[in-house]
């Protein structure tokens, strides 16, 4: 373990990064799973992610101080809960950000920060739309922290930050959500957040 301030890294040393092999990730995920019932408050590191040596990983550590404690106080007694969907159209490509008239602004003019910021704020939202996930988020709104929505092309995962001891409760009522709505979901967890180690 390497501490610094506030926060430690759970380290190893490796000849080198392991390749992302199925047997490779489910270790890694069995390592994570353990660390994360051991302490309170756990960001997993992307798989491989790896340092030439320790300084490098203590000048992470220090210049990211504020950042990682604030990350982990997010995460502390929390776990992820991870939903799929199929979507039935297709979607996913660029955004880009109109003005508040649904336009595309050419060359700046007549379009203030504010007007930016909104047009931002209201892509933002389009992006956490996924068809036939209403019903479910709603089900389980009151355990929800955090939300992340990830694409790849038709399927929608929807990545909800809740508190460890509601995993099943969330289970439940996310299988009966879906169930009543005729939505086609996988639910799974609870993981450790990694959806939500971003840092």
């Amino acid at each position: 373990m390497l501490r610094e301030g506030a926060v430690a890294a759970i380290v190893g040393e490796l000849p080198r990064p392991p390749h992302p092999t199925p047997d490779n990730l489910r270790r890694y995920d069995a390592v994570m799973r353990r660390l994360a019932a051991r302490f309170p408050s756990l960001l997993p590191a992307r798989f491989s992610t790896s340092f030439d040596d320790t300084g490098e990983l203590s000048f992470v550590l220090r210049s990211r101080q504020d950042s990682l404690r604030r990350a982990l106080g997010h995460a502390r007694g929390r776990v992820q809960m991870t939903v799929r969907i199929i979507e039935a159209g297709e979607t996913g490509g660029g955004v880009t950000i109109p003005d508040v008239a649904g336009r595309v602004p050419r060359n700046g003019a007549g379009f203030t920060g504010a007007d930016y910021l909104r047009a931002r704020a209201a892509a933002a939202a389009r992006e956490r739309e996924v068809a036939g996930f209403e019903p479910i988020r709603s089900a389980v709104r009151r355990w929800i922290r955090d939300e992340r929505v990830d694409r790849h092309g038709r399927i929608a995962s929807v990545y909800h930050l809740i508190p460890r001891a509601s995993a099943e409760p969330y289970r439940t009522a996310a299988s009966r959500a879906a169930a009543a709505a005729g939505t086609h979901s996988v639910i799974s967890g609870p993981w450790p957040p990694y959806a939500f180690a971003d840092w």
